[in-house]
């Protein structure tokens, strides 16, 4: 092998061994990511269903204000 095909071969093998580091980083990153979105996913039902809880209470509330005030 020439001197020259041997160089590019070395430079070959240290971009690929970057490009795998890279990649690893990157599915270290998409991991926590899809955590951070599995663990929201719980809170989002809870907070529509305190809303709803608290949409309900306000119509009540309503309702009954209605009925003491007469309006």
């Amino acid at each position: 092998m020439s001197d020259d095909t041997r160089d590019k071969v070395i430079r070959l093998e240290a971009t690929v061994d970057h490009m795998s580091q890279t990649i690893d980083s990157m599915r270290v990153q998409l991991d926590e990511v899809h955590d951070v979105l599995t663990k929201a996913k719980g809170a989002k039902w809870a907070i529509l269903t305190m809303a709803a809880i608290g949409g309900f209470i306000a119509g009540k509330l309503g309702g009954l204000s209605a009925l003491l005030f007469g309006r």
